[in-house]
């Protein structure tokens, strides 16, 4: 979970994650059960809610900008499809948390297999129409998996965000070097343990709703999904 992971490929762990639904995943951030609806739309939201927040911190650079449009999960022919995909690779999800390059070109072998098996992303075709009608320009684009790296700014970013054809959008070069640097100042101390504190007494609450996703789900240090003073003891002993 502390684990140092550039943007751009935990962003690929995530969607490629979304399309093992019949199997054991594990995502980037960590959680242990994205084959939920409800769970990926929380995982989505954990994730702009980092990208807004970042961009507060002044940590964002737009131009690593991922852009996820995802499949229809609930499509028996593409759970088929990820499933034979997943045993034909002989797929280590372990690594792909720990291995940057490993996870990428299983991503891209992803996409290369979905687009032989004809699967299209209306979405994202969507999406990209009207991204060349802003003169975006896009560096990368994994069609049938529904991710694209675009290079765009602040408010074009936060126009994705709200976008019903994207699933979610992150923006920046790296995460902090530890998930316990609250505060995103490159450092993880006592201001961070403060921060829980803050959560604790109400006192940290943003008006959007996916930063406080994003800090409840940061908050939580231990990993045991109960944010209390273990989690601010845990920090400052591992700090």
């Amino acid at each position: 979970m502390y684990k140092r992971i550039i943007s751009y490929f935990m962003v690929l762990l995530i969607a490629f994650a979304a399309f093992l639904g019949n199997s054991p995943t594990v995502s980037a951030f960590g959680m242990d059960d994205l084959k939920s609806d409800s769970r990926m739309q929380l995982g989505y939201s954990i994730i702009n809610g980092y990208s807004k927040l970042s961009a507060r911190s002044g940590l964002t650079d737009y131009g690593k900008t991922a852009v996820f449009c995802g499949q229809d999960l609930s499509n028996p022919y593409l759970l088929t499809l990820a499933g034979t995909f997943y045993f034909t690779n002989g797929v280590d999800l372990e690594r792909t948390l720990t291995d940057n390059g490993y996870a990428l070109g299983l991503v891209r072998k992803l996409n290369a297999f979905l687009e032989r098996m004809g699967v299209k992303n209306e979405r994202l075709t969507s999406l990209k129409a009207a991204l060349k009608n802003e003169k975006v320009p896009v560096t990368e684009s994994l069609d049938s998996v529904g991710l694209l790296f675009i290079k765009t700014d602040s408010a074009f970013a936060g126009r994705l965000m709200n976008d019903d054809r994207v699933d979610f959008v992150f923006a920046g070069g790296e995460v902090p070097p530890s998930m316990k640097d609250l505060n995103m100042d490159g450092r993880s101390d006592f201001e961070d343990a403060s921060y829980i504190q803050r959560f604790l007494a109400g006192e940290l609450v943003y008006p959007d709703a996916d930063e406080n996703e994003y800090i409840k789900f940061a908050t939580d240090i231990d990993g045991d999904k109960n944010q209390d003073i273990r989690d601010a003891t845990a920090l400052l002993r591992d700090a």
